[in-house]
């Protein structure tokens, strides 16, 4: 297929499932400032502003827990910031007109189902802001622009033929929810310490952000234990939102792209994979090193996009002018 529909669709792909990571990340943080106590509240919002990597427009965040209504006010403003800021590229609303720039450019392959389910779905957000669904169930709001986001999924799933236009499409979502998820749990480590004998609500805020708690509790029941948290988000390979079934995707997606020369892109997704069926199971949290990994991880998942841009998308054309 031409290399610009491929990075379209890749990028396409990418562009909503950092959106939709957005919306569960807020959603959950709101769900904490109704029935949690304000530095619980401060803590989220940190996790929060160092799994993204940003710092908000006004600065550093600064802890104000004596004061609810300013935490209150606080919240108004960073949720505007994630949500509809202009100025911030990764905001919900920015990844979302990115995403459907992107379908524009390559309706050819993506049809006229897929492009309108994409296009109401920014179309609901592009007139909105913080001020509209602030005082009308915010929670709300999130929730449904998440599920514009996993009708579009829906959609792709059921209609797109298996070609390698669904091959970009999916290695695009599965690089990004890996990068993510890496960014997300080092975050939640260093936010919240995995001895705290009153921790278990931010572990099941954790598994919730990651749509895996009703997954966890079939393994291991109610019994929320960081160790068990962690090797589940990262290495069981039959979850949906870990970061081992995401590189399985992404290599499978890559060794059916590149057909019978498997490409380094492919060999460098194996080898994480294999890194973390080796590595990683019995890992204890609280240890440095297990954040070292997660950092590492996340870095060769930025590696592995510039494999992928230089194989597949800015590569050298022979006898070019």
């Amino acid at each position: 297929m031409l290399s610009r529909n491929a990075q379209g669709l890749y990028w396409m792909s990418r562009y909503l499932e950092r959106a939709r990571h957005g919306c569960r990340l807020l959603s959950d943080q709101l769900e904490t400032i109704e029935d949690r106590p304000v530095e619980q509240i401060d803590r989220s919002w940190r996790r929060l502003y160092r799994a993204l990597g940003r710092t908000p427009l006004g600065g550093p965040l600064e802890a104000n827990r004596d004061d609810e209504d300013f935490m209150l006010a606080d919240a108004y403003t960073l949720a505007d910031d994630l949500t509809f800021e202009p100025d911030n590229p990764d905001s919900i609303r920015n990844c979302l007109a990115a995403a459907r720039e992107n379908a524009r450019q390559v309706r050819n392959a993506i049809g006229d189902t897929m492009w309108s389910c994409l296009n109401l779905a920014y179309l609901d957000l592009r007139d909105v802001g913080i001020e509209t669904i602030w005082n009308d169930r915010p929670g709300a709001f999130y929730r449904r622009a998440e599920d514009a986001i996993r009708a579009f999924s829906g959609v792709a799933e059921s209609a797109m033929y298996r070609d390698d236009a669904w091959r970009f499409l999916r290695l695009g979502r599965f690089l990004e929810r890996a990068q993510l998820l890496a960014a997300l749990l080092d975050a939640h480590i260093a936010t919240f310490p995995t001895g705290d004998p009153d921790g278990e609500a931010d572990w099941l805020s954790l598994l919730g952000i990651c749509e895996a708690r009703f997954a966890y509790r079939r393994l291991h029941s109610l019994e929320h234990r960081p160790d068990r948290a962690v090797d589940f988000l990262v290495a069981d390979i039959r979850l949906a939102h870990s970061i081992r079934h995401a590189l399985d995707e992404i290599a499978d997606a890559l060794d059916a792209v590149s057909g019978e020369r498997r490409s380094g892109a492919g060999r460098r997704a194996g080898r994480m994979a294999a890194g973390i069926d080796r590595d990683w199971p019995g890992r204890d949290p609280g240890d440095d090193a297990t954040r070292t990994a997660l950092r590492d991880i996340g870095g060769s998942c930025r590696r592995l996009h510039d494999d992928i841009s230089a194989l597949y998308f800015d590569y050298e054309i022979e006898d070019a002018p």
